[in-house]
C-alpha cells in the first residue's frame, strides 16, 4: 500500500469530516503496490478514539469501485472478517480526496505475518473455503479475472523469447476453460491477511475479487503461502496443510485444473509485476520483484508438463 498521492494533515482531516471524525495522527501504510493508503488515528464526535484506514484509488474510478464496495458490505454482513467501508449520507461509502475516489474503513486488529508455517496455511485454506461459499448472486457484477489476464497478455513480449510461446499457449488454454461462478479473492497474498493471537483476524484488499473457478484462487494463494520465493520450489507440507484446511471447511477442487491454475496464476503475477507500479514516484514499497514469480512459473510449468506428458 505505497503512497503515490501524498496528503497533508489538513486534507486528511477534511476527508474525515463527512463521517463526523477528527484527525489526530496518521502515517503511510507500507505494503501493497496499487493504491495510496494511510493509517489514521481519529476521534468521533463523542471524543472516542477510532483506528482507521483511508485508501485513495489510483487506477479505479468511482463507477468501477461500486461493485467491490457492495461486496465488502455484503461479506461483512455474512460475518467474514473484512474491513467494510464506513458510510455517510445514507450509506454512501465513497468520498473524493485530491481528485481521486477514496474510502475510510475501520482498522481491524492484527499484524502481518510473512514467515508462515503449516498451521497458518491450514487456517488460510479454511477461510478461503468459507469465502468461496459466500452468496453474492444479488450483488452488482464484478469484472472478471479473464479480462485482466487478457489485458496482461500485452506484457508477453517482455518475457524471455524461449518462454514467450509457452506462456502464450498456457493463457490460451486457460481462457478456453469457462469461468466458474465461485466468489474468489484473486489476490490473497500474505500481506492481505492480518493475525492476532495466532488466529486470522482480517482478510484485506478485495479489489481483484470476481467470479471464477475456485482452483484459480487456490493457486494464487498456494503460490505465495506455500512456495520458497528464492527457488520457486513448492513446499509440500504447507501446500498439503492449506488444501486440508480448505477441504475441512467444505471446499472442493479439481486436482487437474489446480495444476493448470498454479502455472497460470504464477504467470499472471509475473506479467503484472512486469507492468510496474502506478507511478515511478512513490512513498513506501512500490513495485515487487517480477523474478520471484518467474521462478515460480518455471517450477509450476515444469510440473504441469510432467503431469500431462507434454514437452
Amino acid at each position: 500500500m505505497s503512497v503515490y498521492t501524498p496528503l497533508s494533515a489538513e486534507q486528511l482531516n477534511d476527508a474525515l469530516h463527512p463521517y463526523g471524525l477528527t484527525l489526530e495522527q496518521h502515517r503511510a501504510a507500507s505494503h501493497g503496490i496499487e493504491n495510496s493508503t494511510f493509517l489514521i488515528d481519529a476521534r468521533d464526535s463523542g471524543g472516542r478514539p477510532r483506528a482507521l484506514v483511508m485508501t485513495l484509488f489510483e487506477q479505479l474510478s468511482a463507477e468501477q469501485l461500486h461493485p467491490y464496495l457492495a461486496l465488502l458490505l455484503a461479506l461483512d454482513s455474512q460475518q467474514l472478517p473484512v474491513p467494510a467501508p464506513l458510510t455517510h449520507d445514507g450509506r454512501q461509502p465513497l468520498i473524493t480526496v485530491a481528485g481521486k475516489p477514496a474510502i475510510v474503513m475501520p482498522r481491524l486488529p492484527g499484524h502481518h505475518e510473512f514467515s508462515v508455517d503449516a498451521e497458518q496455511c491450514q487456517q488460510i485454506g479454511g477461510w478461503l473455503a468459507r469465502l468461496h461459499a459466500c452468496d453474492c448472486q444479488s450483488l452488482p457484477a464484478l469484472p472478471t479475472e479473464r479480462q485482466r489476464l487478457a489485458q496482461l497478455a500485452g506484457q508477453l513480449p517482455a518475457l524471455p523469447e524461449h518462454e514467450r510461446a509457452l506462456a502464450t499457449a498456457l493463457l490460451a488454454r486457460w481462457q478456453a476453460i469457462p469461468a466458474g461462478h465461485t466468489l474468489i479473492h484473486g489476490d490473497l497474498f500474505r500481506d492481505n491477511v492480518l493475525w492476532q493471537d495466532g488466529r486470522i483476524s482480517a482478510l484485506l484488499d478485495f479489489y481483484n475479487a470476481c467470479l471464477d473457478c475456485p482452483e484459480y484462487d487456490l493457486a494464487v494463494t498456494l503460490n505465495d503461502w506455500c512456495v520458497d520465493p528464492d527457488s520457486g520450489q513448492p513446499m509440500p507440507e504447507r501446500q498439503q496443510a492449506l488444501l486440508s484446511g480448505y477441504r475441512q471447511q467444505g471446499g472442493r477442487h479439481d486436482p487437474e485444473r489446480l495444476s493448470l491454475a498454479l502455472a497460470v496464476a504464477a504467470l499472471r503475477f509475473w506479467l503484472s509485476r512486469l507492468a510496474g507500479p502506478v507511478s515511478s514516484h512513490s512513498e513506501g514499497q512500490g513495485s515487487k520483484d517480477p523474478e520471484e514469480f518467474a521462478r515460480i512459473f518455471r517450477q509450476r510449468i515444469e510440473a504441469l508438463q510432467q503431469a500431462t506428458g507434454a514437452d
